[in-house]
């Protein structure tokens, strides 16, 4: 490559496109994979370029952490903020949480094996790990549910899901789907509205059709 194509190049590399592949590293390989001698390898430009969108390693790292943040808490919050009733906002939750291009599981795992290296960061995991709950309890508040039974019903399905991407569980679709009515009898101690479960059925059914 001359120096002319690389600088070209390199000014085509945004910061989306910095944080982006940090994020991958971090995904894959862990925190100490993200340095910017080998990210800037792996995108076929010279490391120079990093400085025209960060002060330094830690200032990446600050970024990836807000990214996190506004990506995987961020969506719950909103989809809990717009539900219409209970079965509305639970069934937005799970679906938030099975749309891998919205709730990204592998960064939250990553975060977490991070924060096991880092006070800093277990501290921050520990705050958003609150705030998804404190979100799901205020949720069930505004739809009936006295406190503290709120709070308890909320760590119950939030940490159900965390325990699912932390331990690997698969299932299939016909699995996936007839668990619903349990998680539902667990979750809220009813079952859910039928239409409302249908659309369910529906939307997750056509997500899968599109990602094939």
């Amino acid at each position: 490559m001359t120096v002319l194509s690389q600088t070209a190049a390199e000014a085509q590399k945004s910061r989306a496109d910095w944080l982006g592949a940090a994020i991958e590293a971090l995904k894959s390989r862990g925190v100490e994979a993200v340095q910017i001698t080998g990210l800037a390898r792996g995108m076929g430009i010279t490391r120079g370029s990093f400085y025209w969108h960060f002060k330094n390693r830690e200032a990446l790292l600050d970024a990836i952490l807000a990214e996190w943040r506004a990506r995987n808490t961020g969506v719950m919050l909103d989809a809990l903020k717009a539900a219409r009733g209970l079965d509305d906002g639970l069934l937005a939750l799970f679906s938030v949480w099975l749309d891998h291009t919205r709730f990204d599981p592998a960064l939250d795992q990553a975060i977490r094996d991070w924060s096991r290296r880092s006070d800093r960061v277990a501290v921050l995991a520990r705050a958003e790990d609150d705030a998804r709950i404190a979100a799901i309890s205020d949720f069930l508040t505004r739809f009936g549910f006295d406190q503290p039974e709120a709070l308890i019903r909320a760590r119950v399905i939030y940490l159900t899901q965390v325990s699912y991407y932390a331990l690997g569980i698969t299932e299939t679709v016909e699995e996936r789907l007839s668990y619903l009515d349990p998680y539902f009898q667990c979750f809220l101690g009813r079952s859910p509205d039928r239409a409302a479960a249908q659309t369910y059925f529906a939307d997750y059914l056509a997500r899968l059709s599109g990602a094939g």
